[in-house]
């Protein structure tokens, strides 16, 4: 039943229709305390949304700003409302919708820099219901497959959240079809359309993360300016402790383990390459270009700057090595261990008795993970040759001694972890709008595929539930034609997710009039970060490279070519500049092994060394490569502790397969969960030690679970986390050369300092300055 009610002062007394099952979850006003209301809608998102409808509603003719004002129930003049507050409320809804791809065209000559007065009735706001929402779209099922695929290859941040809202308003024509009709459509389609699973199997690796929220928004801001435009922004190179303003012409934008913007810096007139989480605060867009932008401008106009090329050949020298040089090691006995996945398979210089030195020879890629091991296990191993080596793990070394020398406690007091920015309004706004779409199409889906759907939390449901519910389309008469929701809602937290989840009912809605049931309910165009997530996801599928995925990489080629030519052109243009290739952080080369016991389900045994440096021998089953930026992990039923672990494949120090051990009953329930980004275990006698992240470093961070932080003005970060051990901090600052410093305890920042000493007497004399990383700072290398 659609609920209709003539605007009052009293308050929201909705009409509704009775919940399932006989009763009615909600209370009365002489409810008991522990009863009594308190689950509200969002006033700004029930704003918005009657805005919209009132407007859909009210075309061809539109509205005025009077008129809106007066028949839109949350703007209305009551109370200590005031004019000026109406206008910014009304134009701040106004640009959201139109971010969101709601065209709210004006008729006549809008002028918003008057602030409301006078010029009411020069023009009307219309939005043309033909124009709203996604073209109707008929994919066909090999291409769903390929989208299934694209959102379960990601796991974690809003990027999955987006690719799976983006998926649902791509495939809301076949759900609004009755399910015998579209397994007949798709039938005579395509013979095997008709064939397409209900549940697929989960893939072998799986990308964690495929872009934290920041990085999502650079990446949206940067689609209105690639080589049209110069942007500014505050970054923090590596190594640097201060961030720095910079000045750029985009040209293009790329994935190599993390997103990369490839620019022509104006300052040094040069190409550079800029890690986007590196960026600190927004990107800019410069609107007034001087003679250097102009010069850049017209030479990507005219053709002598390539930018798909020059972001192609900028990407390509990410690649992890600084260079390779063969070294000669000696490790006493109890760090052997460590660098042997290292060595070249000879007897003679890699094998001794327990209580021996060992030699070691050494093909090292000179990268920054090898360094830090150097540098932990310095004096235990000592560098027989390999002068670059010695170099560079001494300027490794007097990075470390002077960030801990220099580095200062936070002026700020550190606070609980800043929350995601996925809940601001337009993305609230977006989200309730998609929901109401998919209901529309669905009719009806369960409160348990709504909070897997949209990856929001009960109390989150609820309230956009009740939102949704106080929506309304207003008529000249000032009637509400209310979007209606079945089963009714309780307004009580505690009713809504003790009862009724725990139904876990069809949640139905009922849209107003046949012209919002064909607007409202058709999905809302794809938001810049839905289309870039799922267009990334797409890119990312197709780069795979399994040949036992080519069929699926096919499609999803199709498909990212259908969803272009939906989007607007700067994301078109932003999408056809997309550069995604995987690089591998397994320098063991055992993922090929683990994926042979993927594909064959069998055991392997592991020699691991853990964080605290102790090294155990396990059998495990592997379920799941993570890969999480540069770090991959193997996610694994390990039969010792008959438990889930997750193991970085870096400290992987021996693989060996069993193919004769199939895998347990509890590995492959593992595998039907969804994976998780791994975490830093926590215990109740685990020491608290405050970190500082030096600004290049500072998504890092996550990886050691902040329980507070605070970040400084000049991009860094310092947080305080739980570890087992302060050896753990320790080791973490010695890895990082100066990009992470031990603030607290006093006496682990003083322990960093020896330890570096130490290291720095054990390779003797000589002067660090003179050695650099082949192309460290020039062409190709982030700067």
């Amino acid at each position: 039943m659609v609920g209709y009610r003539h605007r009052s002062r009293g308050g929201p007394d909705r009409i509704g229709a009775e919940g399932q099952g006989g009763f009615v979850y909600g209370t009365t006003p002489h409810a008991p305390e522990a009863e009594r209301q308190d689950a509200f809608a969002d006033t700004g998102v029930s704003r918005a949304l009657s805005l919209a409808a009132t407007l859909i509603d009210a075309a061809p003719v539109g509205l005025s700003k009077a008129e809106i004002r007066e028949r839109v129930e949350h703007y209305r003049p009551e109370g200590e409302t005031s004019r000026e507050a109406f206008e910014q409320q009304f134009n701040r809804d106004k640009r959201t919708l139109r971010r969101l791809g709601i065209d709210i065209t004006s008729l006549g000559s809008e002028d918003e820099g008057r602030d409301g007065h006078g010029g009411d009735h020069d023009f009307r706001y219309v939005i043309d219901p033909e124009a709203h929402g996604l073209p109707p779209l008929r994919i066909p099922a090999d291409e769903v497959i390929a989208l299934r695929h694209a959102e379960l290859l990601w796991s974690g941040t809003r990027a999955q959240a987006a690719i799976r809202q983006a998926a649902g308003a791509l495939t809301a024509l076949q759900a609004s079809e009755p399910a015998g009709d579209r397994a007949a459509a798709a039938a005579t389609a395509d013979p095997e359309a008709a064939q397409v699973p209900g549940a697929l199997p989960p893939p072998a690796s799986v990308r964690l993360g495929l872009a934290d929220d920041h990085v999502l928004d650079h990446l949206g801001t940067l689609a209105d300016s690639l080589t049209t435009a110069a942007v500014a922004f505050t970054y923090s190179p590596r190594g640097r402790h201060r961030a720095q303003q910079r000045r750029t012409v985009p040209l293009g934008v790329g994935s190599r383990g993390g997103w990369y913007l490839v620019g022509h810096d104006l300052d040094r007139d040069a190409v550079r390459v800029y890690r986007l989480d590196r960026i600190r605060g927004d990107i800019t867009r410069l609107t007034a270009p001087d003679d250097s932008i102009r010069t850049v401008l017209e030479q990507i106009a005219d053709g002598r700057i390539d930018p798909p090329q020059v972001t192609r050949e900028q990407l390509e020298t990410l690649g992890p090595a600084h260079g390779t040089e063969t070294v000669e090691l000696e490790a006493d006995a109890d760090v052997a261990a460590t660098f042997l996945p290292h060595a070249r398979h000879d007897p003679v210089s890699s094998e001794a008795s327990h209580d021996e030195a060992v030699r070691l020879t050494v093909e090292t890629t000179l990268h920054d993970s090898f360094l830090g091991k150097i540098a932990v296990a310095l004096p235990r191993v000592r560098v027989l040759s390999g002068e670059r080596l010695t170099a560079l793990v001494r300027r490794h070394l007097e990075a470390v001694r002077r960030a801990h020398r220099d580095s200062p406690v936070p002026a700020e007091e550190l606070r609980a972890p800043r929350t995601s920015t996925t809940n601001d309004a337009g993305a609230k706004i977006a989200r309730v709008m998609s929901m109401a779409a998919y209901l529309h199409a669905t009719g009806g889906a369960r409160a348990s595929d709504l909070l897997e759907r949209y990856s929001i939390t009960p109390r989150q449901l609820h309230r956009d539930l009740l939102s949704l519910q106080q929506s309304a389309a207003f008529d000249s008469a000032q009637f509400g034609h209310y979007i209606d929701i079945d089963p009714e809602l309780p307004l009580t937290r505690r009713v809504f997710e003790k009862q009724l989840l725990a139904e876990d009912p069809v949640i139905r809605i009922a849209l107003p009039g046949p012209r919002l049931q064909d607007t409202l309910g058709r999905p809302l165009r794809l938001t810049a970060p839905q289309a870039l997530s799922v267009l990334i996801a797409l890119e990312g599928l197709i780069a795979s490279q399994d040949p036992d995925t080519e069929p699926v990489r096919q499609a999803a080629a199709r498909l990212r070519d259908r969803i272009r030519a939906i989007v607007p052109a700067e994301l078109d243009a932003t999408a056809a500049e997309l550069s995604v290739a995987w690089q591998s952080a397994d320098e063991f080369g055992h993922e090929a092994v683990l994926r042979k016991a993927l594909d064959g389900e069998h055991a392997v045994e592991l020699l691991y060394e853990d964080v605290q440096n102790r090294r155990t021998r396990r059998v495990v089953d592997p379920v799941t490569l993570l890969h999480d930026g540069a770090r991959t992990y193997l996610r694994a039923w390990c039969r010792s502790v008959e438990g889930e672990r997750n193991f970085l494949l870096g400290r992987v120090l021996d693989l060996t397969p069993m193919p004769d051990t199939p895998l347990s009953d509890q590995a492959r329930a593992l595998a039907t969960e969804p994976a998780r980004r791994p975490e830093v275990p926590r215990r109740r006698d685990d020491e608290l030690v405050i970190l500082r992240f030096a600004p290049s470093a500072a998504a890092d961070a996550d990886a050691w679970a902040p329980v507070r932080e605070v970040w400084g003005e000049d991009g860094a970060r310092t947080v305080e986390v739980a570890l087992r051990s302060g050896s753990i901090a320790v080791d973490l600052a010695l890895r990082s050369g100066g990009d992470v410093t031990v603030l607290q305890p006093e006496e682990l920042a003083g322990e960093v300092v020896r330890r570096a000493e130490r290291g720095l007497a054990a390779l003797g004399d000589g002067a660090s300055s003179s050695v650099e990383y082949p192309g460290g700072q020039t062409k190709g290398r982030t700067p």
